[in-house]
């Protein structure tokens, strides 16, 4: 990333996916599906020029963060949430019972 990044979440519901944008870069996305007004969060990926750099960290949380505004559960099915998850348990509680 460069120094003056200017960094966007974008809700792509025409594709099911968040994405995270520096201009008009594409980074990354969380892909889901919806169960009513859970997000079944799918998958997270990033741009392999992007990888190790800790933006799916960053999108990950901006996702959560999102949806914790919301009002809004999910139910995580992408390992590196769920890995996410536990490293970070004050998300916990968005995740939907059952």
């Amino acid at each position: 990333m460069s120094g003056g990044t200017s960094l966007k979440l974008v809700h792509n519901t025409d594709r099911d996916r968040f994405e995270l944008w520096d201009g008009e870069t594409f980074m990354g996305l969380v892909g889901y599906e919806k169960d009513g007004e859970v997000y079944i969060l799918l998958h997270t990926v990033i741009e392999e020029r992007f990888g190790q750099q800790g933006i799916a960290r960053l999108l990950v949380s901006l996702v959560l963060t999102r949806l914790r505004l919301d009002g809004l559960k999910i139910r995580p099915v992408c390992s590196y949430v769920r890995r996410f998850l536990v490293r970070f348990p004050e998300y916990q509680l968005l995740v939907a019972a059952g």
